[in-house]
């Protein structure tokens, strides 16, 4: 004679955990599997207010670094191109290259950090940000994320290509460049209207309204600058200086 098993779901049981375990999964923000099978994992964060991406040297170890950066007036813009859609523009390499090939472009990846209440779009691996909530460090405002109304939080260069051209990049290979414009370390998920008010700007031309985040910006900067050798100019060495003594 044969046992009934008591322990185990029957059918109905099972497929209504397994729905379950779908839908949950698809509600939620920091796992995926990449294209490659391996489980994505985004970078560490948020940034948020008063927040820097996890390499950025602390303040006293800036204000060291500021230091050791090399002054000089900027070059020449000649041969930047940002346009990677027509002719051979595009120096510093495509946009939001994977370049960590965890599986996840690098914009989507300073979405995972730097927002919070994620949503990913389903059949994306896990990459994909639908929604989410941004802590604008910036501004210092709450700011909604939707995919459909992406370009209200674009990623900025801390750093931006235009600047780092013109004060040393010029002069690198291609992939060297493409490895900065994609370095989460110079990435912070910001709002539209303060990514276009900074554009091209260094720290003499433009700073954060948020003034509880000018000794963070500062810090954010002075990292970049060293770790790619990139120069600095005088008035924006004092401008770092002047953020970095708020600290």
């Amino acid at each position: 004679m044969s046992r009934r098993r008591t322990g185990g779901l029957t059918g109905l049981g099972a497929l209504v955990v397994a729905l379950l375990v779908i839908a949950v999964y698809l509600g939620t923000d920091r796992a995926g599997t990449t294209s490659s099978g391996s489980t994505y994992r985004p970078p560490s964060g948020p940034v948020g207010v008063g927040h820097v991406p996890a390499g950025t040297l602390a303040p006293a170890a800036a204000q060291a670094a500021l230091g050791s950066l090399r002054v000089a007036d900027k070059g020449s813009l000649a041969g930047y191109e940002r346009d990677c859609e027509h002719g051979a523009g595009c120096v510093f390499g495509p946009a939001w290259a994977d370049v960590d090939a965890n599986g996840c472009d690098q914009r989507d990846d300073v979405l995972h950090r730097d927002l919070t209440q994620i949503r990913v779009r389903a059949g994306t691996q896990g990459c994909v940000v639908s929604s989410g909530t941004l802590a604008d460090p910036y501004t210092g405002t709450t700011v909604p994320f939707t995919k459909s109304d992406a370009g209200e939080v674009p990623i900025d260069h801390v750093v931006p290509l235009a600047a780092a051209w013109v004060q040393g990049a010029a002069s690198w290979t291609g992939a060297q460049r493409e490895a900065f414009a994609d370095d989460l370390d110079n990435l912070i998920a910001t709002t539209r209207e303060q990514n276009s008010a900074k554009g091209d700007s260094t720290a003499e031309e433009w700073v954060p309204p948020n003034p509880a985040y000018g000794c963070s910006y500062a810090t954010v900067v002075v990292t970049v600058k060293q770790e790619y050798a990139l120069s600095v100019t005088a008035g924006e060495a004092d401008a770092l200086r002047r953020l970095l003594a708020t600290c």
